[in-house]
């Protein structure tokens, strides 16, 4: 058994189910406002019935309002022929379309002679607002110098490998990944039960690499907060933006990607938190490191949660810290701040204790974003500065995720995802 196989193993079946729940380390994102979005086609309404389409010009998952539960999964594929890989993606699409129906995912045989096509764990329960996401890595297109697929010519220029960033400390089996997909809903059980059968019907063409639950409070007045204990997502966009969406979310045909057009770029990070030092720090100093307040969550020269912050020129009538991460995340520069900002979408996790026995927790991160590189990137570039680091590195360790790009929305029944990306 390689180590690979070990920690897969551990990873899909060792983990809790409540894994983490996330708000933003940063605030770059904002107020997430649970509005249900109208529009057929591109909005995936949400029924009565707690079910959300699967079907729409973009995937579930990205301006769908955030479920409490979160389960992310990579995975690595492992066969040669294209034809399998695009198998693979017609079966995972029907699947999806199911699973987010609720439905079960096949008529069992009456004889019993072979194993259960749906793992059944999730009979009786109701959906949870299920939503399923899928992207790729830039390693389904080129590995190793190989082109794998014959798909080598249509990587997208910006779709890269993420780097190791300063003060980063990336673990191989838990970074990359060829695919990765995200099950988001209100039961954390269907989350579970989404990527398990995923996994299943993909045996012999893809296993898991690394797999990583999250989890928001169920129950929260106004903006939830991360485990440092302060609100998080007050500057995110609001779900219903469509000009901000178009502007910073969605690929379009000037983008010169056509086989994306209807995509996006999904950043992962899982994040850990340094708990144990973080609360040694008092109060003031925890305020000046994130540059809010903690209780209102108003900046720090603000009375209210959603006051702008002024970042005065004056720097001694300046209340805000110039490495606090409010303030390096989003300086509020006008027109170039507002083309960096991005949508984030991420959760908490908490996971027993580390190899050194301390909490194992922190943030799932999770961002989309038109430009990796103009948005995403320089934002964490201006985080990670050796010169004036945000003051937040001293209590957090990225030690993986990746860079995917997130495929088109399925429009119509017998298509599949990726489908234009084979021509």
């Amino acid at each position: 058994m390689t180590m690979g196989d070990k920690i897969n193993r551990r990873t899909f079946l060792g983990m809790t189910a409540t894994g983490a729940a996330g708000l933003i380390l940063g605030d770059f994102i904002g107020k997430e406002k649970h509005t249900e979005l109208a529009a057929p086609v591109t909005k995936h309404e949400t029924s009565e019935a707690e079910t959300i389409s699967f079907y729409g010009s973009h995937q579930t998952g990205v301006v769908t309002p955030q479920q409490n539960f979160a389960n992310i999964a990579s995975f690595d594929i492992t066969t040669d022929d294209v034809k399998q890989l695009q198998e693979l993606l017609k079966t995972w699409t029907e699947m999806a379309a199911t699973l987010m129906e609720g439905k079960p995912l096949a008529a069992e045989p009456q004889d019993g002679k072979f194993p259960p096509t749906d793992t059944g764990e999730q009979i009786g329960l109701a959906t949870g607002k299920l939503t399923i996401t899928f992207a790729v890595g830039a390693t389904l297109f080129e590995k190793e110098g190989k082109d794998r697929f014959g798909l080598r010519a249509r990587k997208p220029q910006g779709l890269t490998e993420m780097p190791i960033f300063h003060k980063d400390s990336l673990q191989e089996q838990l970074t990359h990944g060829d695919i990765v997909v995200q099950a988001c809903s209100d039961d954390p059980m269907v989350c579970f039960h989404a990527i398990r059968n995923l996994s299943k019907a993909a045996r012999g063409v893809a296993h898991l690499r690394w797999q990583q639950t999250g989890q928001l409070g169920i129950k929260s007045d106004g903006t939830k907060r991360n485990l440092f204990g302060f609100k998080d997502g007050t500057n995110n966009p609001a779900l219903q933006d469509d000009a901000f969406m178009n502007n910073n979310v969605w690929i379009d045909g000037a983008d010169g990607i056509p086989w994306l057009t209807g995509g996006t770029y999904m950043v992962v990070r899982r994040i850990q938190m340094r708990i144990e030092t973080w609360d040694q720090q008092p109060f003031t100093n925890q305020e000046e490191i994130m540059g809010r307040q903690k209780v209102s969550g108003a900046p720090m020269d603000g009375k209210s949660e959603f006051d702008q912050p002024l970042f005065a020129a004056d720097a001694k009538g300046d209340k805000t810290p110039l490495d606090s991460h409010i303030r390096l995340s989003n300086p509020r520069e006008g027109e170039s701040s507002e083309r960096e900002r991005i949508l984030r979408r991420g959760y908490n996790f908490m996971e027993n204790l580390d190899s050194v026995g301390r909490l194992n927790a922190g943030l799932l991160f999770v961002c989309f974003n038109r430009n990796l590189q103009t948005q995403f990137e320089s934002i964490q570039k201006r985080l990670t500065n050796p010169k004036m680091p945000d003051k937040m590195l001293s209590y957090t360790e990225t030690t993986g995720g990746g860079y995917y790009a997130v495929l088109p929305g399925v429009t119509t029944k017998g298509t599949y995802l990726g489908q234009h990306l084979f021509g």
